[in-house]
C-alpha cells in the first residue's frame, strides 16, 4: 500500500491489533523451502529493453544488495508456492516484466484521454488531471523505455514506506507473508485445522496488488520519485494494479480480494471497495457489472457477491505501514544530518536510497530504538562501505 496523511482515515486499525499477536508466532517460522531459496547470487530478472537513466541507476543500486538479492529469492519463492497454474504463471510474468497490459489495450492517445474522462465524468479524477498519471512514462506505444523491474522499484512516495530500490519487493513479500500467515490462522481457530481460506488467492493477491507501482513510482534524475495521481481517493497504483488483474481475466473474486488492500469490505468501508472496482474496470475498459464485479444497487452500486474471507485477509495483510512509514521519517531525518555532514558525491535522496537498499529503514530504526545511536552509525557506516561512495 502506499499511504499519506490525507488517505489514513479510509483504514480501521482497531480489529487489526487485536489479531496481529496470533500472527506473528507463525510467521516467524518461515517454511524451509523460502528459506533455502534465499541466495545472494540469485539471477536478477533483467529488464526487456533500455530504462530511463534514473530507473537504470536505481536498478544498479539493487544489483549491488546482497539484500535485494536474497530478498527477491524469496518473493519467487513464495510466488512457486502457488499450485494453481494460471496464477502462479501469472505473478511470475509480472516479477519477471511487469508490462502493463491495461496499457496496451489503451494505445491511442484518444483512447487514453477516453478512460480519463470516463473517470473524471464518475467523480473519481478532475477533468484537468494529468492523462500520464493513469498512462505513465514508459506505457506509451513504441516507448522507447521499458518500466524497471520489480525488484529495483520503491515501495511507496518518496520519503514514505519503504521508498528505496529493493522497496518494493520488501513491502510485497512481507504482505504475502502476512497473507500466508493469516490464512493459517484463519484455518487453525475457525476452521479445526482444515484449509478453508484459499492460500493462492491471498498470496496473489498480495504480490498482485502494488504491481503498477512499477510504472507510477519512477525515478527522476535527482533520486526522487514521480508524484502518483489520486484516483477515487487512493493512489493510482492500486486501481492501475486492480485494472491490470481484471485485463488478465482473474476471478471477480480475486479483483476483489486486491483492491480490498486500501479498505476492507465492511462496516461502512465498502463503498471504497465498490468505488475501487469501478475505477479499475474504467481503466481496463469492461462493464463492472457485466464482469461480475458489482451489481446495481438503486442508484449506485454494490459488491456482486458477499466478500470471501480472502478480502478481509488481504486488507489486514497491509498494515505494516504504522510502523514502515514512521520508520522511513525517523531514519530519514537521521540520514539527512549525515548527509549535510559528509556531503558524498551525489543527491540526498540518491544517497539515502543507496543506503536504505543495504539494509531497509526498519532495520536501521530497530538499531536505533533498541541499541541507540551508536548502532545506527555503525549500520549506516556498513551500508555506506558497501555502496563505496568515496
Amino acid at each position: 500500500m502506499c499511504v499519506s496523511e490525507s488517505r489514513s482515515a479510509l483504514f480501521n486499525r482497531s480489529a487489526f491489533f487485536g489479531v496481529i499477536a496470533a500472527v506473528a508466532a507463525p510467521l516467524a517460522l518461515a517454511p524451509q523451502a523460502i528459506a533455502d531459496a534465499a541466495d545472494a547470487h540469485y539471477a536478477l530478472p533483467l529488464p526487456s529493453g533500455s530504462l530511463t537513466p534514473a530507473n537504470a541507476h536505481a536498478m544498479r543500486l539493487a544489483q549491488r544488495s546482497p539484500y535485494v538479492r536474497s530478498l527477491y529469492a524469496k518473493v519467487e519463492a513464495l510466488a512457486r508456492s502457488i499450485v494453481a497454474d494460471d496464477l502462479r504463471t501469472s505473478v511470475l510474468a509480472f516479477l519477471h516484466n511487469p508490462a502493463p497490459n491495461y496499457a496496451a489495450n489503451a494505445a491511442t492517445p484518444e483512447k487514453r484521454r477516453a478512460i480519463r474522462d470516463a473517470l473524471a465524468a464518475a467523480g473519481f479524477v478532475k477533468p484537468e488531471d494529468p492523462i500520464s498519471g493513469i498512462f505513465p512514462p514508459g506505457t506509451e506505444p513504441n516507448s522507447p523505455t521499458v518500466l524497471q523491474p520489480f525488484w529495483s522499484t520503491p515501495g511507496s512516495v518518496d520519503g514514505s514506506h519503504h521508498a528505496y530500490p529493493g522497496g518494493l519487493a520488501t513491502h510485497e513479500y512481507f504482505n504475502a507473508s502476512m497473507s500466508d500467515a493469516f490464512a493459517k490462522n484463519y484455518d487453525g481457530h475457525y476452521f479445526g485445522g482444515r484449509p478453508t481460506v484459499d492460500r493462492d488467492t491471498v498470496i496473489g493477491a498480495s504480490l498482485y496488488h502494488d504491481i503498477m507501482k512499477t510504472a507510477v513510482f519512477q525515478w527522476r534524475d535527482d533520486g526522487s520519485l514521480l508524484d502518483e495521481l489520486t484516483i477515487a481517493e487512493t493512489g493510482a497504483h492500486h486501481i492501475l494494479s486492480g485494472a491490470e488483474a481484471i485485463v488478465h481475466g482473474r476471478t471477480p473474486r480475486f479483483v476483489t480480494a486486491l483492491l480490498s488492500a486500501h479498505a476492507a469490505p465492511s462496516l461502512g468501508d465498502e463503498k471504497h471497495v465498490v468505488d475501487w472496482c469501478r475505477a479499475a474496470a474504467i481503466v481496463a475498459d469492461v462493464d463492472p457489472v457485466q464482469y461480475g464485479l458489482l451489481k446495481p444497487d438503486g442508484s449506485g452500486f454494490k459488491l456482486a457477491e458477499e466478500p470471501l474471507l480472502e478480502s478481509f485477509i488481504s486488507n489486514l495483510s497491509d498494515h505494516d505501514y504504522v510502523l514502515s512509514v514512521y520508520a522511513m521519517h525517523v531514519v530519514s531525518d537521521r540520514l539527512n544530518v549525515r548527509y549535510a555532514q559528509w556531503q558524498p558525491p551525489t543527491t540526498f535522496k540518491w544517497y539515502r536510497a543507496a543506503v536504505l537498499s543495504q539494509t531497509t529503514a526498519i532495520a536501521l530504526y530497530d538499531a536505533l530504538t533498541r541499541n541507540g545511536a551508536s548502532a545506527f552509525d555503525g549500520a549506516v557506516q556498513h551500508a555506506e562501505a558497501q555502496v563505496n561512495f568515496t
